[in-house]
C-alpha cells in the first residue's frame, strides 16, 4: 500500500494521519486473540493491574508469532518507508497497550522524542510511530488526542515535577501515565487556541501514523468497553541510538536488532497456529 500525495502532505503539515481500513476485522480478531494467550508467568516487559489483567506487553513480537506478523506488514512498512523517505528501516519499539473499561486513566500531554533522544541517545527525530486500533474507538474510550502542527516546534518546554527530580526518576517514569517529560501547561494552551485538538479515532483496522514531536497525550476511559491498541514505532538505520554500555534502558523497550525489516506478505491465518516465538 502506497500513500498518495496528499496524504504525505497533510501528515508532514499536521505531524499524524489516520488511515481508515488498513486491518480487516479478521485480522485484527487473530492479534486480540494472541493477546489472551499469552503466558501468565512475570515478565518484566509485561505490565499488568493490581489484578493480573495485562495493561501493557512490550516487545510482543518476541512472544508470540501475530505480532511479529503484524510489524512486518507491508502495509505499515512502506507508508513509513515514504513518510521517512528512506528504504532503510527497522523495528525501534513496539508495545500492545489496552485501556481498561471505565476506569483505564489518563496520559498527560507530552512528546515521544525526548525520551528516545534523551534516555537513548537517538540524534534525529525522523522516526515515527504508527497505531493500529484493536476495535472501534471513539471519543468516550479515551484516545489518543493530537495537537495538529505541533511537531514543528521541536523538543518542547518540559512541566516540572518536584515528585520526579533526581533520583525520584526511573524506568517507571517512561511507561506509566505519570511521565517524566510533560509540556508546560502554557504550551498546550497556546498550541490548542492556534490549531485545536483532534482525536484519533476510527474502525477497528484503522491505522494512525503520528510523528514522534506531535503533541499528544489521551483521557480516561470512561466507556464500557476496553480501549485495545498496538503501537510501533520505526527508526530508520543511519539514526541509531547510543550504546551507553549499563546505562541503556532494556532491550525490550529500546530494541537493539537494528536488521532493517523485510516485508511479511503471509495471511495472518497461515501463522496464526504456530508455535509461539521462543524467548531467550
Amino acid at each position: 500500500m502506497k500513500l498518495t500525495e496528499t496524504q504525505i502532505n497533510d501528515y508532514r503539515e499536521n505531524g499524524f494521519l489516520i488511515v481508515d481500513g488498513i486491518f480487516t476485522e479478521a485480522e485484527v480478531q487473530g492479534i486480540r486473540d494472541g493477546i489472551h494467550k499469552i503466558d501468565d508467568k512475570p515478565m518484566p516487559n509485561i505490565i499488568r493491574e493490581e489484578n493480573g489483567a495485562i495493561r501493557s506487553v512490550f516487545a510482543p513480537q518476541t512472544i508470540r508469532e501475530e505480532f511479529n506478523w503484524l510489524y512486518k506488514q507491508e502495509r505499515l512498512v512502506t507508508p513509513t518507508q515514504q513518510l521517512l523517505n528512506d528504504p532503510s528501516i527497522y523495528l525501534y519499539q513496539y508495545k500492545l497497550n489496552n485501556k481498561k473499561a471505565f476506569d483505564g486513566g489518563i496520559w498527560e500531554w507530552h512528546q515521544d522524542y525526548p525520551f528516545w533522544h534523551i534516555d537513548d541517545g537517538v540524534k534525529d527525530a525522523n522516526m515515527l510511530s504508527v497505531m493500529v486500533l484493536l476495535q472501534d474507538t471513539d471519543h468516550a474510550q479515551g484516545p489518543l488526542m493530537f495537537i495538529p502542527k505541533s511537531h514543528k516546534t521541536g523538543i518542547a518546554d518540559f512541566q516540572y515535577k518536584a515528585h520526579l527530580t533526581g533520583e525520584n526518576v526511573d524506568l517507571e517514569n517512561s511507561l506509566n501515565g505519570d511521565l517524566k517529560f510533560t509540556i508546560k501547561n502554557e504550551l498546550i494552551k497556546k498550541m490548542v487556541d492556534q490549531d485545536g485538538i483532534q482525536p484519533g479515532i476510527g474502525k477497528i483496522g484503522t491505522a494512525i501514523f503520528f510523528h514522534p514531536n506531535v503533541y499528544h497525550g489521551s483521557n480516561a476511559n470512561i466507556s464500557p468497553y476496553d480501549r485495545n491498541t498496538a503501537i510501533m514505532t520505526y527508526n530508520v538505520t543511519s539514526n541509531l541510538p547510543e550504546d551507553r554500555k549499563e546505562k541503556n534502558r532494556p532491550d525490550y523497550i529500546c530494541l537493539r536488532d537494528t536488521t532493517p525489516i523485510q516485508p511479511d506478505n503471509r495471511s495472518i491465518h497461515e501463522i496464526i497456529e504456530r508455535t509461539p516465538v521462543n524467548v531467550s
